[in-house]
């Protein structure tokens, strides 16, 4: 009994969490989620959104479509955040859109001379570096291989 409580606990506040971010978020007339009081409409809102079920699959799919037809100015730059973006092309449906993103984001690495997965990358802006100088970024890093994770569990 207890287990359904928590069953029960979880699925209420889940509800009520979604009700509140399609009330106080969903920007009707953008078809973006916002954030803040400037109402700021960002590529990670959309993806964290998507990847919460916020949204059905079908409108999963087509915020995912809005996305690369009319592209926030805040943008990503780091594999951290174009792995959630890849991921939510997957699980929303656009598979082909995934791999292009792949090829397209880690593939560019690649060119640039990469031979293993870079911390941080810009395709716009080669020196990008949160520490204040590209000299001291981290040039194998971890959490950036996971186009290796993807292509096994979406594409094989």
């Amino acid at each position: 009994m207890e287990r359904d409580q928590e069953a029960a606990f979880i699925s209420e506040h889940t509800y009520r969490a979604t009700s509140a971010v399609l009330t106080h978020l969903w920007d009707a007339k953008h078809s973006f989620f916002v954030s803040g009081a400037n109402r700021q409409i960002s590529w990670a809102s959309q993806v964290w959104m998507a990847l919460a079920g916020v949204l059905n699959a079908t409108e999963n799919g087509k915020l995912m479509d809005r996305l690369f037809e009319h592209p926030p100015e805040i943008g990503m730059t780091t594999p951290y955040m174009y792995h959630h973006l890849i991921e939510a092309l997957f699980e929303s449906g656009r598979p082909e859109k995934a791999l292009e993103q792949i090829r397209a984001y880690w593939g560019e690495m690649v060119k640039d001379g990469a031979d293993c997965f870079w911390e941080i990358y810009n395709p716009n802006d080669k020196k990008l570096s949160p520490y204040g100088s590209n000299l001291i970024n981290s040039y194998c890093h971890a959490w950036s291989c996971t186009p290796t994770y993807f292509i096994r569990k979406y594409l094989l």
